[in-house]
């Protein structure tokens, strides 16, 4: 405890020396700046739900442009991530400030915005500008966002200007089949001269992973596309009405995980005949034992498997995982700057019609690979959202404030193939499940569901979620003749939770009917004071709440009753808790050649909602489990070190651990938090040139994050090293209308992991050991077009 304070203190009396050293170089720095001292004010962002610059807010933010998106060759917001001081995404998911929960890999902990409607849209194609805001958001956005918001906002209809444009790239990954593809077209037509216009694009990507099955020969292969239509109506100067609709659609096939476990041998079924048998047969098994170093494909196939350079990307599975998946999503947002000389008014509405059908192995854990069994999943949803606010119309005016309402509700309807599991057919699988599980499965499925191949069903009859908010967010700036300006910002949420679900289970693994609802309220308050001596320097301090909104759980399988684990599960769950407590400083320093952020905060987390795995028989549940902490530094800078070279320097400290046990996840208190490193550093050189009279560009970047685990009660498998990665890109600017651009990403092809865990917290034979390697040396060529 002494050092937990020793630390608090110190990172906190840092931030402080840090802007009191600070600002006499500021001012000095300002008293001689010009002109071009306006760089950073141009990086304007709206993360309060107004228009102002990064120095202006008292919070930490990140805001990447769509030139810069360009340049740097991001296509996926996840591209983004890894550039980020205090964040950390092993499986895509964005982790700030190390809230990553429990021994789950997507924790929900960071929601994302796109066009103010709360959903995951993180594709670039088209992409004005992409804002990262650390800390909880639970005032002005609501549940998940605890650890952070990301705002996607896409380019508007142009009412003035005919565009058409593109973007095409592929690329090739050291040891991996097949290219990469990304193809992206728009086109921008003003329709009724400064009153209508549409703008449309599309993207259509193809990506081929590393892992290929032993068993089936498919390789890992994800599809992506969208079509994202807008049309733009200002029907009266100061208003205007955006109508859109998105098609997204996502089929991937294949693991991303390869498997690193060394079963030492695997089960095999004996047969006899046996006419007094139901199913013709006597059954028995046996351990047919390999050499323990090998791994799971070689000790299957045999000694012939041949070895080589690609065999960390040979796995063994009976199936292959796969998923259709798409959204279709209807949106109006509104606009109206002056509402009787006293407020704008924003509007967003958004319905959206999502559903999925996937495929889940299952071979492994309920067969030992010994005869196929199969779970296909089925879900649909439709969702709407609506938010309105009001804001004062005077810019100027010391005093502003916000103020809406925001609504949101998930409708599941009744959906009897929600999941259906299936047995291979045949007298010899029947024989053998009946053997292995003590229970006659094929007649089962006859009997309850009049086919023999279905032995287990989760029907959902009806569930719904619903959020009702009103929120608040007031600031009033004190003007000075010495000593600069202060703000005091004050914001509140009030919310409303329900939700409600009815399922049933029947077949082999479960019979129950499950109803469960609930209800929550409450709210969640901010508070920060921010002061500007200087146009071009602020140091804040800030208080801010967040939440993730409780549910409920499924049904229990039967073949779980009996796990340790099982007696802590319960039908419903509640919201977790969190409050931030944040010092920062910002400034742009020398005319605007050097510009840094930095922020020093402590988080207390209570309420964890927490996935939990059963570990008897392979299912999870949700449940509030126990209390973290998390402290942390970040810093963020840019500098100009000449008028055609600039450096990026951004690092993070963070550490994030239980505060008390946690027997549910296996946790002890002082535990470090799972999936969170305690560094991560990114560090880029960009130079500009000239070549054949054409602009030109060359960046060398460099990506670092420490040691981390990814499991509590943790083993050998869990743990993830530290790891670097090096990436160089070029582009040319052909002409006025063409840019080249060449990416080679991981340089020295450095072997890396990014994340592994085993599946079992036992000695298992079946159970997998999870691993996901850094990409190979990826060479990318990128050609970026603007026919008019």
């Amino acid at each position: 405890m002494n050092n937990n304070k020793l630390l608090k203190r110190s990172l906190i009396s840092t931030a402080i020396f840090s802007s009191l050293f600070m600002l006499p170089t500021v001012a000095a720095a300002d008293a001689g700046a010009d002109e071009n001292q306006q760089s950073l004010e141009v990086i304007t962002v709206t993360s309060r739900k107004k228009v102002e610059s990064i120095l202006e807010i008292p919070m930490s933010v990140s805001a990447v442009s769509a030139a810069e998106m360009s340049n740097r060759n991001y296509l996926d917001a996840s591209d983004i991530y890894r550039t980020l001081a205090g964040a950390a995404a092993p499986r895509g998911e964005l982790i700030l400030r190390g809230l990553s929960g429990g021994n789950d890999t997507t924790p929900d902990t960071t929601a994302i915005f796109t066009d103010d409607i709360p959903y995951e849209f993180t594709n670039l194609a088209d992409i004005e500008r992409v804002e990262i805001l650390r800390g909880p958001q639970g005032t002005l956005y609501g549940s998940n966002a605890i650890g952070g918001t990301v705002r996607v906002i896409t380019n508007k209809p142009r009412l003035d200007e005919f565009e058409l444009f593109g973007t095409m790239q592929g690329s090739a990954e050291k040891d991996v089949d097949g290219y990469d593809s990304s193809m992206s077209l728009g086109i921008n037509i003003p329709l009724v001269d400064n009153t209508l216009a549409m703008r449309v694009n599309g993207n259509i990507t193809n990506n081929m992973g590393p892992m290929v099955n032993k068993a089936t020969g498919v390789q890992r292969e994800s599809k992506t596309s969208f079509l994202r239509t807008q049309l733009l109506w200002q029907p009266m100067e100061g208003t205007t009405i955006n109508f859109a609709y998105v098609r997204d659609e996502r089929n991937p096939q294949g693991t991303t995980l390869g498997d690193t476990s060394k079963p030492g041998g695997y089960f095999s079924l004996d047969y006899k005949d046996d006419p007094d048998a139901k199913y013709g047969y006597t059954v028995s098994h046996t351990w047919n034992e390999c050499n323990p170093d090998w791994g799971r494909v070689r000790c299957v196939q045999g000694s012939e498997f041949i070895t080589g350079a690609i065999d960390k990307y040979s796995v063994y599975n009976t199936f292959d995982y796969w998923e259709e998946e798409q959204t279709d999503l209807f949106s109006i947002a509104i606009n109206v700057d002056n509402i009787a000389d006293v407020a704008s008014l924003s509007y967003t509405g958004s319905y959206r019609d999502y559903e999925t059908h996937s495929l889940d192995d299952w071979s492994r854990l309920d067969a030992s690979d010994m005869f196929k069994t199969w779970i296909i999943n089925h879900d649909e949803y439709e969702r709407t959202t609506h938010e309105v606010r009001l804001q004062n119309l005077d810019a100027n005016s010391p005093l502003s404030w916000t103020v809406g309402f925001f609504y949101d509700k998930t409708e599941e309807p009744n959906t009897p193939d929600y999941q259906w599991q299936y047995l291979e057919l045949g007298d010899k699988v029947a024989a053998a499940a009946q053997y292995w599980w003590d229970v006659d499965a094929r007649q089962m499925g006859i009997d309850k569901f009049g086919d023999p191949a279905k032995i287990w069903n989760l029907r959902r009859y009806s569930a719904w979620e619903e959020e009702q908010a009103l929120f608040a967010d007031v600031s009033y700036t004190f003007q000075t003749q010495d000593l600069g300006e202060f703000e005091i910002n004050a914001g509140v949420r009030r919310f409303d939770l329900e939700d409600y679900s009815h399922t049933e289970t029947e077949g082999v693994w479960s019979e129950n009917v499950t109803l469960t609802a609930g209800q929550e309220d409450g709210n969640r308050y901010k508070l920060s004071a921010s002061w500007r001596p200087e146009k071009h320097y602020s140091v804040y301090a800030l208080y801010s709440e967040g939440y993730r909104p409780g549910g409920n759980n499924g049904p229990l399988a039967q073949a779980c009753v009996n796990d340790p684990k099982a007696g802590n599960r319960k039908d419903r769950y509640t919201s977790d808790a969190i409050d931030n407590y944040e010092l920062g400083v910002k400034a742009s320093l020398f005319d605007g050649r050097f510009s840094f952020s930095s922020a020093v905060y402590h988080i207390d987390w209570t309420d964890i909602k927490t996935d939990i795995y059963m570990d008897t028989c392979g299912f999870s549940y949700t449940a509030n489990a126990g209390a973290a902490q998390s402290r942390g530094l970040e810093f963020e800078s840019t500098a100009s070190l000449t008028d055609d070279l600039s450096l990026i320097v951004n690092a993070s400290y963070t550490k994030s651990e239980l505060t008390e046990d946690n027997a549910s996840i296996g946790g002890s208190k002082g535990d470090e938090m799972a999936l969170v490193p305690k560094y991560n550093a990114y560090i880029a050189l960009d130079q500009e040139f000239e070549f054949r009279g054409r602009p030109a560009f060359i960046r060398a970047d460099v990506s670092a994050y420490g040691k981390y685990k990814t499991h509590f009660n943790t083993k050998d498998g869990d743990n993830v090293p530290a790891y670097q990665v090096f990436n160089l890109s070029a582009r040319y600017e052909v002409n006025d209308n063409v840019k080249l651009s060449l990416h080679l990403n991981n340089v020295f092809n450095k072997e890396a992991i990014k994340y592994q865990s085993d599946r079992s917290r036992t000695d298992s034979t079946t159970a997998q050991k999870y691993i996901e390697f850094l990409q190979g040396r990826t060479l990318a060529v990128r050609l970026d077009y603007i026919f008019f």
